[in-house]
């Protein structure tokens, strides 16, 4: 039956159930860091974390909601159906087996659970612990039909709760003034905080979590497509703000812990000085509660919406219950090579995954006035690509050579890991020419 109206009692669970999807591994250790290190330009550095951490992956999740899609490759279709495939896989594997899930166990052990093990236990201590953790990210994920009550109503409240008691008491009781800024946060804070916003890998979750978001809402009773898209973008909203609070929060608690904590270049390792500094040792089961419960969320969420992804991809011929048991048993062997690693490996792809995601993203958002044109599509989306496989390659430390002096001598924002801005906005201008000229020679 379908609903015939919107109630909170449904929005709100969606909501929190959204935040707590994106709410992962990397929103936990990266802000305190961008709060250290961005010191009195703490404002714009949080800002630019912003945009790309909470703003372009709401944008993700609209353009799902607008566009009506419950597939992922529809994003970019426009270019070719192929084109839009590759790129929804390689998103997939990024935030997926390769890189995001394995990431949410081996965080949630390094900075909530090793600090409570002897120093001899740290790696068998992984093992275990990542074992007890995708067996229960299984478990969730098995009955998606359920996620809602479980994340929604239980496990997004609790996480609330635990990260309101550390954020509550750095804001009311800081523990002094924020410090000089360091580094790129001196002269360019905003772009330094977008760049840091890619670690989250929260766009490149958005597609997959549209759909998965559409595919819950449906379950509640909702069909008729403005309601779904209605419920959608508020669902986006209330999770957007979550996550906006929490981040500027965090690194706030970052910024004013110098005094205290000294620079700290791990963000586990300094949430759990901020933590100890606060609650004592009782600290210690705080962030462990903080960090499980936004980790085991995400790992859920991104365990549920990729395997029904992949599962769709096959026509169903591989089950959705096989791939989850995959994508648990891959992740928790990647898992097992450690934190650094992981992070380490992750930056290149996320340099050159990013910049094509939010091309795609505006490109849909703005379908009224792009009209999902496969000469725009294709002119933004083939200059983008192209400069972002260059960032790609400069994150990775290989030296493109003269191709890259070149392209750092012409390209406004080369230097600082914006080179794909121009083309991406000139690729649409030149889309437009094109358009027109393919108008006129028919």
């Amino acid at each position: 039956m379908e609903q015939s109206k919107l109630s909170l009692s449904t929005i709100i669970p969606i909501g929190l159930m959204l935040f707590s999807f994106f709410f992962g591994a990397g929103n936990l250790i990266f802000p305190p860091v961008l709060g250290q290190q961005a010191g009195d330009n703490l404002l714009s550095a949080t800002l630019g974390f912003c945009f790309s951490g909470v703003g372009f992956p709401l944008l993700g999740i609209l353009a799902m909601a607008i566009n009506r899609f419950d597939n992922p490759d529809m994003m970019a279709e426009p270019v070719s159906p192929m084109y839009g495939r590759i790129i929804t896989i390689l998103c997939a594997l990024t935030i997926g087996p390769f890189f995001a899930i394995p990431r949410t166990a081996a965080v949630s052990y390094d900075t909530g659970i090793m600090a409570l093990l002897p120093a001899g236990m740290h790696d068998i201590g992984l093992a275990f612990y990542s074992a007890f953790f995708f067996a229960l990210t299984y478990y969730f994920a098995i009955n998606p039909s359920a996620i809602i009550d479980r994340i929604g109503k239980v496990m997004a409240p609790m996480l609330l709760i635990c990260l309101a008691a550390l954020v509550g008491c750095a804001i009311l009781n800081p523990m002094g003034d924020a410090q000089a800024a360091q580094g790129a946060y001196v002269d360019v804070p905003f772009f330094k905080g977008f760049l840091e916003g890619y670690n989250t890998m929260d766009l490149l979750c958005s597609m997959l979590f549209g759909a998965a978001t559409i595919s819950a809402i449906e379950l509640t009773g909702v069909k008729g497509q403005k309601q779904l898209t209605t419920m959608c973008i508020y669902a986006g909203i209330i999770a957007a703000i979550c996550l906006a609070a929490v981040y500027g929060s965090l690194a706030y608690a970052g910024a004013t812990s110098i005094s205290v904590t000294g620079m700290v270049a791990s963000g586990g390792q300094l949430l759990n000085k901020i933590t100890v500094h606060y609650f004592g040792n009782f600290g210690k089961i705080v962030l462990a509660l903080i960090i499980f419960f936004a980790c085991i969320t995400t790992s859920i969420g991104l365990s549920t919406a990729i395997p029904d992804y992949f599962s769709k991809l096959t026509n169903g011929k591989i089950s959705y219950e096989r791939f989850v048991l995959a994508i648990c048993l891959f992740s928790f062997a990647v898992s097992n090579v450690g934190l650094g690693n992981i992070i380490t490996f992750s930056i290149p792809v996320l340099c050159m995954l990013y910049p094509i995601t939010i091309a795609l993203v505006i490109l849909n958002v703005g379908k009224n006035i792009f009209k999902r044109d496969k000469y725009i599509f294709r002119a933004c989306l083939i200059l983008t690509t192209i400069f972002a496989i260059f960032d790609g390659l400069r994150a990775a430390g290989i030296d493109t050579g003269a191709a890259n002096a070149f392209l750092s001598s012409i390209i406004p924002l080369y230097d600082i890991g914006f080179g794909w801005i121009t083309p991406c906005f000139g690729g649409i201008l030149l889309g437009f020419i094109w358009k027109a000229l393919a108008k006129k020679e028919a």
